[in-house]
């Protein structure tokens, strides 16, 4: 019997036993997380890889448009705050 058969019975009055829609619900949960983990691990992974990259530059917000007086990029050729150029 199919998944689609399955849920068709189910829908048409079939009883479910708890504990089976627990075990599904508990596995959908269960890959929820360990995505959520891994996205998790890769965001860290790029933080932390651009945190050393950056260790080693100048502070790179120590500019200010003339235009807003927002903090830029010394190599900015276009304001990020008020899209003047500079």
């Amino acid at each position: 019997m199919s998944s689609t058969e399955e849920k068709k019975d189910k829908k048409e009055g079939k009883p479910v036993k708890l504990e089976e829609v627990a075990e599904e619900t508990g596995e959908l949960v269960r890959k929820g997380i360990k995505k959520a983990w891994n996205v998790t691990k890769s965001f860290g992974k790029g933080l932390v890889d651009t945190l050393e990259k950056g260790e080693g530059q100048k502070d790179t917000a120590s500019s200010v448009c003339p235009h807003c007086s927002a903090s830029i990029a010394p190599d900015s050729k276009f304001c990020a705050s008020c899209g003047k150029k500079l």
